[in-house]
């Protein structure tokens, strides 16, 4: 690593507050949606989101206020989202959410990754990095939800993910493997969205090799104005084939100040499943792993 690029990362961490802890184990909490049980397979509205902490601040609240009303998505990935460690408050009159926290911070609010859906999840759960941050020696965390789309009852897999940061590229491998194989046990389709902390042409590269094997491809931005660090893009959102991009749909909004990330948004239309790709997804889910994503009850 550079001389520079490591100053960048001792100046970064220096901004770490207060005493964070780890939770004991990973765990998710949740608010229920409205009743609703399926998503609109014809759009699918995703907002992807690092919010900085800033939930419980009036700008945040206005900024994303003011995106929920000209864009109203359908699923919202949020990361850095804090929330109190007993009350669990709305977060929009249509949209419940699972949180799932990676730090406990020294005022008693809870941090951690927030998917939020106008329908409820049919399954969900959290998984915190073996690897975690020094300095802090807190984990990172990805939260798995998966909804049900109509008409066609296909199962989306939601994986919100906030990537290991301070740690060498053979650390940061562990979790993206990590991830890898729990999603390549889904054969319907998925999404891939968050902040991977990919600030290096190395990060990026072992981030694309991992999503390749999946079948996932990456949304692309015509004004790409991502928050960027050392050149690079740190916010991402991948998608599987069946999946399409609807036209113009693809935004990154630059008149947030919020945040030191940039909101991204998508739509996605489902289309009918791509048999070739579900089997050799299929065949490397019981390769990989003999895991699988917990059942709501």
């Amino acid at each position: 690593m550079s001389l520079s690029r490591t100053l960048a990362l001792l100046a970064l961490m220096g901004t770490l507050v207060g005493c964070p802890m780890a939770p004991e184990q990973a765990l998710t909490l949740s608010r229920s949606s409205p009743q609703v049980q399926t998503l609109p397979e014809e759009s699918i509205r995703l907002l992807n989101w690092n919010i900085y902490k800033q939930l419980d601040t009036a700008q945040w609240q206005h900024e994303f206020g003011g995106l929920l009303n000209r864009h109203q998505p359908h699923i919202i990935t949020l990361q850095e989202t804090n929330l109190p460690s007993v009350t669990l408050p709305h977060l929009t009159s249509e949209h419940g959410y699972v949180f799932a926290p990676n730090l406990v911070m020294s005022d008693g609010q809870w941090s951690g990754v927030m998917t939020a859906a106008t329908a409820e999840p049919s399954a969900k759960v959290a998984l915190l990095s073996e690897v975690t941050e020094p300095v802090s020696n807190t984990p990172k965390v990805v939260l798995l939800t998966r909804y049900t789309l109509a008409p066609s009852g296909a199962e989306l897999l939601v994986a919100n993910i906030h990537a290991i940061n301070f740690v060498t590229t053979s650390e940061f491998a562990r979790q993206v493997s990590a991830l890898e194989r729990q999603l390549a046990r889904h054969q319907g389709p998925m999404i891939l969205s968050g902040d991977f902390n990919t600030w290096s042409d190395a990060r990026l590269a072992m981030l694309g090799k991992a999503t390749g094997r999946l079948g996932l491809v990456p949304v692309t931005f015509d004004d790409d104005l991502r928050t960027r660090f050392l050149g690079s893009p740190l916010d991402h959102i991948f998608h599987s084939a069946d999946l399409g991009v609807i036209r113009d749909s693809a935004q990154v909004f630059h008149d947030t100040q919020s945040s030191d990330h940039q909101p991204m948004m998508v739509a996605f239309e489902y289309r009918a499943p791509d048999r070739t790709r579900d089997y050799a997804v299929g065949e490397n889910a019981r390769k990989l792993s003999d895991t699988s994503i917990e059942t709501v009850e």
